[in-house]
């Protein structure tokens, strides 16, 4: 696997996919690299070595070496929008060998300061096994994204590198406009009361009730984490008329030969025989399930007040009922005509979490369908009557050729 495959699957895990890799890299992934001290001027555009730039369309982003104003040592690394795109995104990144790391737990950190970014911006971090297409471990900030302008401030993303692990790739990303600047890149192993910040890291379901000291056990299969409409989940299986269940790693299969995979924040494969490629944002006031299935585009927005679901000409909208009867743990949802209830989707537990289980997610919802509004079918016009001589009357004894026997 070249290092431009590891890229273009790297960016297919944080945003978008990519045409291709803006510089070439190293035949074999270097050691990490931080930001060296010395530089000729205040600000170049040559980057440090070991370091790309990568970007989900062409000359959208630039980075370069600034010794102005920076946040620790002698001069910093910056990364800008060149255009103001604000469905694009940009990442000055490096990849190296995981050789050193294996079976540690690593921290990447830097001091970052960033202005008027519109969108957001964060560190990331990406660790790879044989098997690019499904990542072991990823962090790319946006549950803690950075937005606006911030001065300079210290950041970490957190990662267990398993004993397979081949590549680690790092750096910083933005989404939109605006520019970042980093500096004292560290790389540096933690032990285990460091928590990480793996996003691939299955969500704990949320407690009934208070808790003792004891060690809480591993979510099992048949334990209940989220339910949206009549189809439920918990952190094995997805029970809907096709189930799903979880094989190894992020890899999720069907009974129909339904095959769907994780990559960071999208879920990419094949869902009731359709190409589906999505992804989750969740964390802020809206919960958002964005990108393609089959021929049509999927939006998909659950706030604390409605639910939107929509695919291509079909749409479902529904407003939260606060004061309808419902599970514990549940946001009802409802269309209602008057006093007559004429759509509804109940979503439970996990799924209104910041941090919902996105697999799992994904399919619920995709389960309920999507109800086309208007209606397509034109409703078919009656004949027109057709005016007997005789009265329908049963004095008289005439029976109209159609009732008759």
């Amino acid at each position: 696997m070249t290092p431009r495959t590891r890229i273009l699957g790297l960016l297919l895990s944080v945003w978008a996919p990519l045409a291709g890799a803006q510089a070439p890299a190293p035949a074999t992934p270097p050691p990490a690299q931080g930001l060296p001290a010395t530089t000729p001027s205040a600000t170049q555009s040559k980057l440090p070595q070991g370091w790309y730039v990568t970007e989900s369309a062409p000359q959208h982003y630039e980075a370069g070496v600034d010794e102005s104003a920076p946040c620790e040592g002698s001069r910093s690394a910056f990364l800008r929008s060149r255009t103001q795109s604000t469905d694009s995104f940009g990442t000055f990144m490096q990849a190296f060998s995981a050789k050193d790391f294996q079976g540690k737990r690593l921290r990447f950190s830097a001091a970052v300061r960033h202005q008027d970014v519109k969108g957001w911006a964060g560190l990331w971090m990406r660790v790879e096994g044989a098997d690019a297409r499904q990542p072991l471990a990823f962090d790319n900030m946006q549950s803690r994204a950075l937005v606006g302008t911030q001065g300079c401030k210290r950041y970490d993303v957190v990662l267990d590198v398993p004993k397979e692990a081949t590549t680690i790739m790092a750096g910083l990303i933005m989404s939109g406009t605006g520019q970042a600047w980093l500096g004292g890149v560290r790389f540096e192993t933690v032990d285990a009361s460091v928590k990480t910040t793996d996003l691939l890291v299955p969500p704990q379901p949320v407690a009934s009730g208070p808790q003792g000291l004891e060690e809480a056990p591993p979510p099992q299969e048949g334990e209940l984490l989220g339910r949206v409409g009549d189809y439920w989940f918990d952190a094995l299986r997805v029970k809907t008329e096709n189930p799903l269940v979880r094989g190894k790693g992020q890899l999720w299969q069907g009974t129909v030969g339904d095959e769907l995979f994780e990559h960071g924040i999208e879920v990419n494969g094949t869902y009731r025989r359709y190409p589906l490629e999505v992804r989750v944002r969740a964390g802020g006031p809206v919960t958002l399930i964005e990108g393609r299935w089959g021929t049509s585009d999927v939006d998909i927005r659950l706030s604390a007040d409605s639910l939107v679901m929509r695919w291509g000409v079909f749409e479902r909208t529904l407003t939260r009922d606060r004061k309808a009867a419902a599970e514990k743990g549940c946001n009802v949802y409802r269309q209602m005509d008057g006093v007559h209830e004429m759509d509804r989707i109940d979503v439970c537990g996990v799924a209104l979490a910041t941090r919902p289980p996105l697999t799992q997610l994904v399919v619920a919802f995709l389960a309920n369908g999507f109800r086309r509004d208007p209606s397509p079918f034109t409703t078919p016009v009656p004949r027109a009557p057709v005016r007997s001589p005789q009265a329908y009357d049963s004095s008289t004894g005439y029976i109209p050729p159609s009732q008759r026997q």
